[in-house]
Formats: structure tokens, sequence, C-alpha cells
């Protein structure tokens, strides 16, 4: 390991290890190590990414599902508000507005990712509720210009597994839309209006 990353790695386990699980929050703690990092600067170039991989870091050890918060979007684009909030903070050699501004990131990326995930569970809900009213029709449909096709061919042509389909059309015959007439082989399907 280069001496230089020793001597940060040094540097930020010290930091660190002044925020023990019983002194401070593991939100509160991980914006001030943050901030502690961005103090001290260890680095001429991404010191606030590499605070913002810490701060992930520490933030996910306490509870797992913060590893994919996607904290570092929100701060990107409040980045003007991120370094005023900094520099305000080494003026006044007081990081709480900078801890303040960084746990209302935090709200912000679970607030969005809470959104995202309702708009995901709604469009998969609809889609189940559309792919089970389509699928019934796309059977009856195809099965009215080629009433020879069997099962598995529907399934084929209207990309479905063959169960599925074979579970619309028992669905269909039970209703009285869609019937089979002569035998197993050579046999047709009526769909009745």
């Amino acid at each position: 390991m280069p001496r230089i990353l020793h001597t940060a790695d040094w540097q930020i386990g010290r930091r660190y290890s002044r925020f023990a699980p019983d002194d401070a929050h593991p939100l509160v703690a991980s914006c001030a190590f943050h901030y502690e990092l961005e103090f001290i600067h260890p680095f001429s170039d991404g010191n606030g990414r590499l605070g913002r991989l810490w701060q992930t870091l520490i933030l996910s050890s306490w509870q797992p599902m913060l590893a994919y918060l996607p904290v570092e979007t929100v701060i990107q684009a409040q980045q003007a508000d991120y370094y005023r909030h900094l520099g305000e903070a080494d003026r006044a050699s007081d990081c709480t507005g900078f801890i303040l501004f960084l746990l209302g990131a935090i709200r912000e990326a679970l607030r969005e990712t809470m959104v995202l995930e309702d708009r995901q569970t709604k469009m998969s809900a609809e889609a189940s509720v559309e792919t089970s009213v389509k699928t019934p029709a796309r059977i009856l449909a195809l099965l009215r210009q080629q009433p020879e096709l069997t099962l598995a061919q529907v399934a084929q042509a209207i990309g479905k597994t063959t169960r599925t389909v074979e579970r619309a059309a028992a669905h269909l015959q039970q209703q009285g839309k869609l019937r089979f007439i002569g035998p197993r082989k050579g046999g047709h399907w009526e769909v009745k209006d």
C-alpha cells in the first residue's frame, strides 16, 4: 500500500474511532465522518467522493439496505449547496449545518427511493393485470384466424409458456368462449362470440 494511503487510512480510522456506536447515531456519525474527511483533505482530488463512499460504508454497516441509497445522486443535484455548507462549516469551525444538509440529502434519497419503489410496484401490478387480460384475448383472436393450431403453437405465437396458454384456454372453455371440436389429433378450436 502506498505511504499516502497508509497515512490516510490511519487518519480516517482514527477520526472514525471517535464516533463509537454508543456516542453518536450512525446517521450523524456518518455525516460527521464525511465532514472530517473533507476537513483533513488527504488527497489532491476526490475527497468528496471518498467522503461519500465512507459515509455509505458506515451507513450500510448499520443498515445494509442503505448501501443502495442514491445519496450521491441527490448531493450531485445540490452540489452548489453542498460546497456552500462545507465552506460555512470550515469558516465557522462548526459542522452542524453541513451535517444537517447531509441528513436532508439522506432523507431526500430515501423519499426518492420510496417514490420509485411505489411506481415500480404499481407498474408491476398493472403489467400483471394487463397480461392476464390480454392473454385470453390474444388466444381467442389467434384461434379465430387459425383454429387448427395446438395450444403449444398458440403459446409460441403469442410469446407465452404452453402452461400459461393451457390455463387460459381452460378458463375460456369454462366461460363458454372456447371449445375444442373433434379428436385430439386432427380436431380444431371453435371460438364462440
